[in-house]
């Protein structure tokens, strides 16, 4: 048994029973920095003064994000993450980078709001949100282990992942 084999097991023993999951050694409360983002921007159709809440939120690292948590199991999320998996870890990364992604462009889109009438701010959140709504359920699908068949995505290692751009498409193959 290798070493990060055996980093492997030991974290998913340690992981069982926990906030993490004890397969993919993912936790699926860094979610809720993307659902923060989503709950602002359904709100700003019909409260645009809530455009200020949506424009502070920011990238946030995996580990960042636990670090500056709450939860008991943060100190492990952390340390887990480093030996998720890269059957688990490459498409959640793509994927919460595009959550990224998404979410800034719906803040740019919003930049202009007092240009914009209540029906394009609508149909601007509208379509935007179901973006990022399914990014998330994708993310936490992957969190818990089910990424479809995967053996036909090359994922990049992560040194390199800002290099390559996945458009939605390539983040819904993934669950075909």
């Amino acid at each position: 048994m290798s070493l990060e084999t055996s980093a492997l097991a030991s974290y998913r023993a340690r992981a069982y029973n926990t906030n993490v999951n004890d397969v993919t050694l993912l936790a699926t409360d860094y979610l809720n920095h993307f659902n923060e983002a989503l709950m602002l921007a359904e709100l700003v159709v019909d409260m645009p003064d809530m455009l200020d809440d949506l424009n502070e939120w920011s990238p946030v690292s995996y580990e960042d994000h636990f670090r500056d948590s709450g939860i008991a199991d943060r100190k492990l999320a952390i340390e887990a993450f480093g030996f998720s998996p890269d059957e688990y870890k490459a498409p959640f990364v793509a994927t919460t980078k595009q959550l990224d992604r998404e979410i800034q462009d719906l803040q740019t889109k919003f930049g202009d709001i007092d240009k914009l009438e209540k029906d394009e701010i609508r149909a601007v959140a509208t379509q935007q949100c179901a973006i990022i709504r399914e990014l998330i359920e994708q993310a936490g699908a992957i969190i818990n282990g089910h990424v479809g068949d995967l053996k036909s995505q090359t994922f990049q290692s992560e040194s390199t992942e800002d290099d390559r751009m996945f458009n939605q498409d390539d983040i819904n193959a993934m669950f075909d």
